[in-house]
């Protein structure tokens, strides 16, 4: 099996290590930074962790904290003007996965002057960006770790990836002590963003032996400590467990790539928390490929301890959905399209433009057509799970 391996230069992970941000600035000789994060984190005062000791060691650093949720394109747009108006030597993004894709964005603005429409697609980036440290404090998007920069097009009801080695972080620094400011809401929905990149990337036709183990054991990972970080924000066992399976999943996630959930969710995930979204199709695709690829199945129930000795691997399988639903119904993660506000008369259209996500559909076990997204669409509305039956 042939596979190409693209993750940052280098990845810090560990409680304490944002503080190594200004002796990385300096080891590529930064003068003048751009902070790129969102207005809550400068409203709870997490970004002084960042600018303060920059500005300590003598680099000019400028903050912009208006990254928006789901980056519209006019909020992207907005980001690449702030990043082409000055000289930075470096970028700097600290946030979920919003403010991470838009420093990515603005490390490449500046080196590459096109509009940044033309980097829509795959290898649409023509030169590097200048370098760019990435510092989540959420555990699910994996931005840090990725090759992809997410935006939304809300005229169309689509999201539009920029997908590109050129915009991978030099540096990724994982600090569990940073996410533990996260409410509860986003403790849940980034933590099972998370798992749809470790059971998407393992149902992907594309999966190698390296991203295998590093998806299995964030399944296990998240099984085992999602609920708790979840019930108590402040468990910093917890904490560092999700991100570990963050960053674990997020690697799968870059190498292996995501199927045929994320291009559901990409449907309607412009008006809806991403996580959320890609959460709730993700039991409903894990029927729709049970066929396809039911031993991957098998090894989820496995890691999400919910195997059974003796069973049949259909079986099996369904015991993977059914944990997977009994964990967002752990975290109120709603597992309908009617329950976030979906309209009926809006998911036929939505199970068409599913279809129009080639990227993402490549790496799906399953080959779609609308016989297939139709009826997938129909039960992810009513939130319908498939009985055994249909596994065999």
């Amino acid at each position: 099996m042939d596979f190409t391996i693209q993750i940052p230069k280098q990845i810090l992970f560990g409680e304490g290590t944002v503080k190594e941000v200004p002796q990385i600035a300096k080891e590529f000789a930064a003068k003048s930074a751009l902070l790129i994060t969102d207005p809550i984190l400068s409203e709870i005062g997490l970004t002084k962790q960042v600018l303060e000791p920059l500005k300590e060691a003598g680099i000019k650093i400028d903050l912009f904290d208006q990254v928006e949720p789901e980056p519209s394109l006019q909020s992207a747009e907005q980001v690449v003007q702030i990043a082409r108006k000055s000289t930075y030597d470096i970028v700097i993004g600290l946030g979920g996965g919003s403010s991470l894709d838009m420093a990515k964005l603005a490390s490449i603005s500046i080196t590459n002057p096109a509009p940044i429409t033309d980097f829509v697609g795959v290898k649409k980036v023509r030169k590097p960006g200048i370098p760019k440290i990435l510092i989540p404090t959420t555990s699910g998007t994996g931005s840090e770790i990725t090759m992809n920069s997410i935006i939304s097009n809300k005229q169309e009801h689509l999201k539009m990836g920029i997908v590109s080695p050129h915009i991978i972080a030099d540096v990724a620094i994982i600090d569990p002590l940073l996410t533990l400011s996260m409410p509860h809401k986003v403790t849940a929905s980034t933590g099972l963003d998370a798992l749809t990149h470790a059971i998407e990337s393992l149902m992907s036709i594309d999966l190698n032996p390296f991203c295998e183990q590093l998806a299995i054991k964030a399944v296990r990972l998240i099984f085992q400590s999602l609920p708790t970080a979840y019930s108590n924000g402040n468990d910093r066992t917890a904490r560092q467990q999700m991100s570990l399976a963050s960053m674990l999943a997020g690697m799968s996630l870059a190498i292996s790539g995501v199927c045929a959930g994320h291009a559901a969710a990409y449907t309607f995930t412009v008006t809806v928390p991403h996580g959320v979204g890609c959460a709730l199709t993700l039991p409903y695709v894990m029927e729709l490929n049970a066929a396809s690829c039911l031993p991957k199945l098998v090894a989820i129930s496995k890691a999400a301890q919910a195997y059974e000795t003796g069973e049949s691997n259909e079986k099996n399988a369904y015991n993977a959905v059914q944990a997977v639903r009994k964990l967002m119904e752990k975290v109120n993660i709603p597992l309908s399209l009617k329950q976030i506000g979906i309209k009926e008369t809006d998911i036929d259209s939505m199970a068409e433009n599913m279809l129009t996500i080639k990227r993402l559909l490549a790496h799906n076990p399953k080959k779609l057509t609308i016989e297939d997204t139709k009826p997938l669409f129909n039960r992810m509305f009513e939130g319908t799970a498939l009985p055994l039956s249909d596994y065999t």
